[in-house]
Order: C-alpha cells, then sequence, then structure tokens
C-alpha cells in the first residue's frame, strides 16, 4: 500500500503511541494532519474538532516491532542529502520533478549517503 502526505498537510504535532496485542507491545510516532480549507476569501487550517474534548483530526503512524529511528535517520539523511547537494545526489530537482523520476534508499548508510539515480516511477525491479 501506498500512501500519498503533502508536506503542506503535516503539523509538527507529533507523539509517539504505544498499543498492547497479548504478550507484545507495540510503538508507533503519529504525526497528525490538517487540510488547509477555504472560508470566504481565506484558507484556513487547524485540527477537525467536533467539540472540546472530540479530536477527529487525521494523522499517520508508523508502527514498529522494532526501532523506528534507523529507517527514519535513512530518510532524513536522503532528505538533508537531496536537499544540500542535488547534483552530488545524481539529480536535479527541475527534471526529476517534471518527467516524475524517484530516488530510492538502496545502498544508503546512516553515516555515509550513498545515492542511486532515479529511475521513472513506472519501473519497478522484480521481486
Amino acid at each position: 500500500m501506498r500512501v500519498n502526505v503533502y508536506a503542506e498537510e503535516m503539523t509538527e504535532r507529533v507523539e509517539i503511541v504505544s498499543k498492547r496485542i497479548g504478550d507484545k507491545v507495540f510503538h508507533g510516532l503519529r504525526i497528525y494532519l490538517e487540510l488547509p480549507v477555504s472560508v470566504g476569501e481565506s484558507e484556513v487550517r487547524g485540527p477537525f474538532m467536533h467539540s472540546p474534548h472530540d479530536d477527529d483530526s487525521s494523522a499517520v503512524t508508523f508502527w514498529g516491532k522494532q526501532d523506528l529511528r534507523p529507517v527514519l535517520r535513512k530518510a532524513l539523511a536522503m532528505l538533508d542529502r537531496y536537499y544540500n547537494e542535488p547534483t552530488a545526489a545524481g539529480c536535479d530537482r527541475k527534471s526529476t520533478a517534471a518527467d516524475g523520476a524517484r530516488t530510492t534508499a538502496e545502498g544508503l548508510e546512516d553515516d555515509a549517503p550513498n545515492w542511486k539515480q532515479p529511475r521513472p516511477l513506472g519501473d519497478r525491479p522484480e521481486r
């Protein structure tokens, strides 16, 4: 399953959540979303509150049986490298945005990012 979440929807409202299933405890990172809406001539955003104690805001939760930090560090390292050194990463943000290319984390180490050439979205590796 793939879920698209746009940066403009993400908030700084983040929490660690836990859930017990049988004798196991699972932990997750929850990021709340706020969709911008038009009200008259202006655009506003905020939590989706039915009443003061009924928050029905959307959120994305990343669950893990193990520590989530390594994969999140890898994702942040990719973003840092992409925004700080796009040509060293073998991609040009302007051209890749236009042709739908993407960059994967293959071979990316937490302490030494090593990017691969972006490939078009339609190209998927054999499983």
